[in-house]
């Protein structure tokens, strides 16, 4: 044994095992060792400070054929440059957190700037003296309100002031100013005949982001994520902005809505598919969570800046300027390597892997990284070759295309459960900035449970429990909301629904990624939100159906959970498995699972790259 060298050797019956690591000194094994097949050895024993494995194991056939194996995928690359070092975790907490936090004021602002106060006739003549509601008694006839309860009429008055037939109001209306000064229907009078104006400025939103995710999701996987994003920011920011001042004319407002509305996908999902495509199939899943944990803290600091600004236009300026210093961001942020390698720019891919091996405090030789680089460009590229790939790859193959199908809907419900209770936080009973509070910090330590149960009970699973949850919850609430004195009731149900929705969410994403292969990632992904987008369009007036009845809401989106549920059980579990690279792969992903099986036995990458512990890419 000669420790000098950083290598041992053991001679095992008619074969020699080696067992040797690359270490900070980029020492190396001795001989020239031809490899047949690799297993790990007491890797364990040799993990850097950052988790990594520098350890390379490997066994010797004293009649090998082939010198070195090639590099299957990815994550073999990952294997030797670190897969959840410190690299991945700058990225995640030094530049995703803070975009992330950012997003949601961009997105949700409009929640309370749309927000439409209680709000009655103004009736001139009222005697200084009178209350307001006893003014209210003689002026305004009563109506039935959603909850099928006497109110005062919102929209109509008596002819004569106090008495004649009912008309509508004339002299406009008076809002409740307990909590804002002015939102954009009170300081507009989007109320009574033109009570839909908010709803349809969210559809319109709706709209924008159903064919921005289409445009957004092409370029991402044409020209990159990077460069996607950060226009994404561009083009959100910039009319966020400019209708903040055209606010006053309806649909010159409902249009920078909609084109605003072309951002929001990327906003969210392009940083979060950068950090997943560096990391290993152990921190995808934290890292999604973490993403979403931090959205919680955005969205959940929303109330109190509305609540404090009290105004609308306030509230919108103060919301938009954060995204300025998204941009900041455009030195920090990398391109994919991944996507790098799947569009055949190698020389750009093998700088960032090295620069992720050299953060990651792990020592390796750039000709390594350039033949593992090369190999795998070579092997996408032949797969690639007579393939015209596009949205409709996804249907070209039964099981891909099941896979797609179903994970599209269950993206969908997800999206129209999250945004339906979302918006109808404000017509909740109680105080409207505590109930939207209250919707979002659930989201927290949903987030933080998703991280644990997607890597214990698997994806297929989680998701399918938590849909039930949110059926459940949706049917409480559609039978206590109609019940007067219910209302911390419906609360609770509101905050399953929420809770449930948040992590069945975080799954689909989850799933999303690593379902879909490579070089069809983001169009894919991109596909589930657009049609996710599509039918979230009939979101806001879902909420709407509740000026109909107040159970209506919740009605419809237990319905939409029930769906959820089913589509969730007939996606295949994802739980550590490798990332499809090819259509191929991709397709045969989930055969061979049975419908009631738990976890499936984690798959080999290429070369066995997780069983094996070792580069598999490198003579030694």
């Amino acid at each position: 044994m000669d420790d000098s060298s950083g290598t041992n050797r053991k001679r095992t019956g008619d074969e020699d095992v080696y067992y040797g690591y690359l270490n900070s000194s980029n020492s190396k094994l001795d001989g020239n060792v031809k490899l047949e097949e690799m297993e790990p050895l007491n890797k364990e024993d040799h993990q850097n400070e950052n988790g990594n494995n520098n350890f390379h194991s490997f066994t010797s056939i004293s009649k090998a054929k082939d010198g070195q194996k090639k590099c299957g995928d990815f994550e073999e690359i990952l294997e030797v440059v670190g897969s959840q070092g410190r690299f991945q975790k700058i990225l995640l907490y030094a530049v995703l957190c803070p975009i992330v936090t950012v997003s949601p004021f961009l997105v949700l602002n409009t929640v309370f700037m749309w927000d439409i106060p209680n709000h009655f006739c103004h009736v001139p003549g009222k005697d200084p003296d009178m209350s307001i509601e006893e003014w209210k008694n003689l002026t305004l006839p009563f109506e039935k309100g959603p909850d099928q309860l006497l109110r005062h009429s919102q929209c109509k008055m008596f002819e004569n002031g106090t008495s004649g037939k009912e008309i509508k109001c004339q002299f406009g209306w008076e809002y409740d100013k307990t909590d804002y000064e002015s939102t954009i229907p009170s300081e507009f009078d989007w109320v009574c005949d033109r009570d839909h104006y908010a709803t349809d400025c969210f559809t319109w939103g709706s709209v924008g982001s159903a064919v921005g995710t289409i445009l957004f999701g092409i370029m991402a996987d044409k020209y990159g994520r990077k460069p996607t994003f950060f226009l994404a920011c561009f083009v959100n920011v910039l009319f966020k902005t400019v209708s903040l001042f055209v606010a006053h004319r309806y649909m010159v407002y409902k249009t920078l809505q909609f084109l605003g509305g072309f951002a929001f996908p990327a906003l969210f999902s392009m940083p979060a598919l950068i950090s997943a495509e560096i990391s290993g199939t152990t921190y995808r899943s934290w890292i999604y969570a973490v993403t979403w944990m931090i959205w919680v803290v955005g969205n959940s600091l929303i109330p109190f800046v509305a609540m404090i600004c009290r105004g609308w236009f306030v509230f919108g300026c103060v919301a938009v300027v954060p995204g300025f210093f998204l941009f900041l961001y455009i030195w920090m942020v990398d391109e994919s390597p991944r996507w790098l390698i799947s569009v055949g720019k190698t020389e750009r891919a093998i700088q960032i892997i090295l620069k992720i091996a050299r953060t990651n405090g792990i020592a390796v030789e750039p000709d390594v990284i350039d033949r593992m680089v090369q190999e795998l460009a070579a092997k996408q590229k032949k797969e690639a070759e007579g393939q015209s790939l596009g949205v409709w790859t996804l249907f070209s193959r039964f099981q891909l295309a099941k896979n797609t199908v179903m994970l599209i809907t269950a993206w969908t419900m997800n999206a129209l459960l999250y945004y339906g209770v979302t918006l109808n936080a404000t017509h909740m009973a109680g105080n409207t900035f505590l109930n939207y509070f209250l919707l979002s910090i659930i989201e927290l330590p949903g987030g933080w449970l998703a991280g644990k149960l997607v890597e214990t009970t698997g994806r297929r699973w989680t998701q399918s429990a938590f849909f039930l949850l949110c059926t459940l919850s949706c049917l409480l609430c559609a039978v206590a909301v109609a019940y007067p004195n219910s209302s911390l009731v419906v609360i609770i149900g509101a905050l399953g629904i929420k809770f449930g929705v948040t992590i069945a969410s975080l799954v689909v994403y989850l799933q999303g990624t690593e379902i879909f292969p490579t070089m069809l990632r983001s169009t894919g992904s991109g596909l589930a939100s657009t049609v996710s987008s599509c039918v979230g369009i009939f979101g806001p007036y879902i909420v709407y159906s509740g000026t109909v009845h107040v159970s209506f809401p919740y009605a419809i989106l237990c319905i939409c959970s029930f769906i959820g549920l089913v589509s969730a059980t007939c996606l295949p579990e994802t739980f550590r498995q490798p990332l499809p690279e090819s259509i191929q792969d991709a397709n045969k992903f989930g055969k061979g699972q049975k419908f009631w099986s738990y976890l499936p036995q984690q798959q080999e990458s290429g070369s066995d790259v997780k069983k094996r512990g070792s580069s598999m890419c490198e003579k030694f």
